[in-house]
């Protein structure tokens, strides 16, 4: 069996999940790296073994390459459309970070790409396959619940902003709605059959800011971690949504 030759762009944080995984993996093949930032770009090339003449600053271009089989998108959220696309067009088939997209817009236009290209687009909601959702899906195909018509979903990972690109909407399109709300969303309608939403009454609030009085770091992050951080997402995100079976969350 011949090995899928890998292409990743962005190489931060969570494209090491993706490296990490594609390395231990005998099917697969680390081809070509991309990054905007060519000092980790080496880095990473360097410790998974990618040789410098298949690293690229430019996704276009590391997407020409005709050995490339498929492709990762680990990038900022503002760039998974346009590099998503690019991949697809390119003929390559493409997993990629969630969130989708910074908006339905991109969403549809990325769906329209895979389609016309006849490739497959993953996108990365990893929770799926947790063996928590494993459990439950199974009890909820085996009628161990009957008729489910609530469901409740939070998901709180820390009081504060996470520093870096997180709290910047030009690069994130939000704070915890589209980092965590994606994936509490997603799992809820996949364990509920995928029903369609029919009615949303949603609200966001942006209340936290920059308190330095409240110490503690591991209970509370600052808006601003440094001089150069950007905060304008919102901290907290709630909804109520009705589905077409019924069923509200």
């Amino acid at each position: 069996m011949d090995k899928i030759r890998i292409g990743v762009i962005g190489t931060g944080n969570i494209a090491r999940e993706h490296l990490n995984a594609y390395r231990k993996n005998p099917h697969v093949e680390i081809y070509a790296l991309c990054d905007i930032n060519p000092d980790i770009l080496a880095k990473r090339a360097e410790e998974y073994g990618v040789p410098a003449e298949r690293t690229f600053t430019s996704c276009e271009d590391m997407v020409r390459l005709p050995e490339i089989d498929a492709v990762s998108v680990c990038t900022w959220n503002c760039a998974h459309a346009p590099c998503t696309i690019a991949a697809l067009n390119a003929g390559k088939h493409v997993l990629c970070e969630k969130p989708m997209a910074m908006n339905t817009q991109e969403a549809l236009a990325m769906k329209e790409a895979a389609e016309r290209n006849g490739k497959l687009l993953m996108i990365g909601f990893v929770r799926r396959y947790g063996n928590d959702c494993d459990i439950l899906k199974d009890l909820i195909e085996n009628d161990q619940f009957g008729e489910i018509y609530y469901a409740k979903a939070t998901y709180l990972r820390r009081n504060g902003n996470p520093g870096g690109w997180f709290g910047d909407k030009a690069r994130s399109g939000g704070g915890p709605l589209i980092d965590l709300g994606v994936h509490v969303i997603d799992l809820s309608r996949y364990l509920l059959g995928c029903p369609k939403p029919v009615s949303v009454y949603g609200a966001t609030f942006r209340k936290l800011g920059n308190r330095p009085d409240v110490k503690g770091g591991k209970a509370y992050i600052a808006s601003r971690t440094s001089d150069t951080d950007v905060c304008d997402v919102e901290d907290l995100a709630t909804a109520l949504i009705r589905f077409d079976n019924g069923a509200v969350i």
